[in-house]
């Protein structure tokens, strides 16, 4: 039986979007281990650094722009003069946003170094400033292809940045130009590829620009509450990196960066499908909808845990072994700050994830927001009072039980808001099945090689998986998922 056409676009779309963040993660498993073992892991803890404060500029820097345009343009792909005043009004207020934040980032660049004790950071911040313009143009550039679900460009895009920003940072730092090195090579590839997103939309720069105020003050005000919404959730997700940057050592940092490192595969691949879901929820929504809705969010937190629950296994059982081979023996140290780890982010990449932009997609992102607000505020408080005592597990203890709370207060506003139902009681059902199987595998270490009691349980999750939790339809759909992924390869 042929498959449905929104099945199949939604398909396709999804194939793009997992080869961007394929590329992605690979770039970043060769860019990070090869700097830990080059710089070490104090060379690590300010890259990582680095990456963060960058991270956090952007949210000021693009103030939820991008999330407007991707939503506006999803609800108005008809009206080409709209969408050209949403355009040139949001690439404008992108770059002037993303300069007046890098002049602050420059202004204030010896306070935060303070604030870190390491005088190493006030020299790599200049260049973190002079890249803010440019990724904030970038990422609203990603966000017009999203929202008009141009998925292969979004693809070329995201691919060719990640591209540009391994091959530039190991380049540079391969010549002997350290830390700041990889920064330049941060700044550099933001730069390429801003700019060639630019002229990928040339075509929507065109047609009526009469009303681009009006339309500037439209995206400031769906942004602004999105701002605030991602603003708590960097301190949610990146608020353990800081902290432990302020309590203690650079190498203290490296070592968590490489738990982290590695835990990226979690949200990346469910990441993948919310770039479909957000502006597809927006459509749906818009068209009252509601049995497509119900479909399309089941569906990708199904086939988001089918993914994401056997992987978790799989890095949790192996987690010393992985780190050693990636970072060498000085990082085996992170092994049980990975395995706390895992645990929000498995639970969270088969169930939230996938639909975690939902609430905005229907008009309420004011939800979102006292979501993130809270668990942050949780998620700092636990930093503080635990890491000075625990240390880089104190983090990720801290950070888990954030992330868990988070994650069951967006399914009961979901639940309660939208009118679908959520299967709950399949993710019961597949979650505990991995509890088991996990207790399966402690069972058998104790008196066999690990690696073959990890393969067994292994093999044992992923056959009832298969065969008792999947459909045939079920099955069907993933396969096509995974040759629409290798076909784009």
């Amino acid at each position: 039986m042929a498959v449905a056409e929104p099945v199949m676009r939604f398909t396709r779309d999804v194939g793009w979007v997992l080869v961007s963040t394929a590329v992605a993660l690979v770039a970043g498993f060769l860019t990070r281990p090869l700097l830990a073992r080059w710089l070490g892991a104090d060379g690590l803890g300010l890259y990582s650094l680095a990456i963060t404060i960058l991270g956090m500029g952007l949210l000021l820097a693009n103030f939820g722009v991008s999330q407007s345009i991707l939503k506006y343009v999803a609800e108005d792909k008809d009206d080409k003069d709209r969408i050209a005043r949403l355009v040139f009004s949001g690439f404008s207020l992108s770059l002037l946003l993303g300069a007046a934040t890098g002049g602050l980032l420059y202004a204030f660049r010896r306070p935060i170094a303070s604030f870190f004790d390491m005088p190493e950071v006030a020299d790599f911040l200049p260049m973190i400033a002079l890249a803010l313009p440019f990724t904030s143009l970038f990422t609203s550039v990603t966000g017009l292809f999203n929202g008009t679900r141009q998925l292969k460009v979004f693809a070329t895009l995201m691919t060719s940045q990640s591209i540009l920003r391994v091959v530039l940072v190991l380049a540079l730092v391969g010549i002997g130009t350290g830390v700041k090195g990889a920064v330049w090579g941060i700044v550099l590839a933001a730069i390429g590829t801003a700019l060639l997103g630019l002229y990928l939309s040339r075509r929507y720069l065109g047609g009526r620009l009469k009303g681009r105020a009006r339309e500037a003050r439209r995206l400031l005000g769906f942004g602004g509450q999105m701002f605030t919404a991602n603003a708590a959730n960097m301190l949610l997700t990146r608020a353990d990196i800081v902290l432990i940057g302020h309590y203690l050592v650079a190498a203290d940092v490296g070592h968590y960066s490489a738990a982290v490192t590695i835990v990226t595969l979690f949200p990346a691949i469910p990441n993948a499908v919310q770039r479909i879901t957000f502006p597809a929820t927006s459509e749906l929504w818009a068209r009252h909808d509601h049995t497509a809705l119900e479909n399309m969010m089941r569906k990708s937190m199904k086939y988001s845990a089918c993914i994401i629950v056997p992987l978790g296994l799989a890095l949790a059982f192996f987690a010393k072994d992985i780190i050693r081979l990636l970072f060498g023996p000085e990082f085996v140290v992170a092994s049980t700050t990975l395995s706390v780890l895992l645990i929000a982010k498995t639970l969270r990449g088969g169930t939230v994830v996938p639909i975690g932009n939902v609430l905005a997609g229907i008009g309420r992102p004011d939800l979102n927001l006292k979501i993130e607000l809270m668990a942050a505020g949780m998620n700092v408080g636990l930093n503080v009072l635990l890491i000075p005592r625990y240390g880089i597990l104190g983090a990720a203890v801290a950070t888990t039980v954030s992330l868990v709370v988070a994650g069951v207060a967006f399914l009961a506003f979901t639940i309660r808001l939208l009118p679908i139902r959520i299967d709950l009681g399949w993710h019961a059902w597949a979650f505990g099945t991995a509890l088991v199987v996990a207790g399966l595998f402690w069972g058998l270490s104790s008196f066999t090689n690990h690696f073959l009691a990890g393969s067994l349980a292994l093999v044992a999750y992923v056959a009832i998986l298969l065969g008792l939790l999947l459909t045939k339809q079920d099955r069907s759909t993933l396969t096509s998922i995974v040759g629409s992924f290798v076909q784009r390869r």
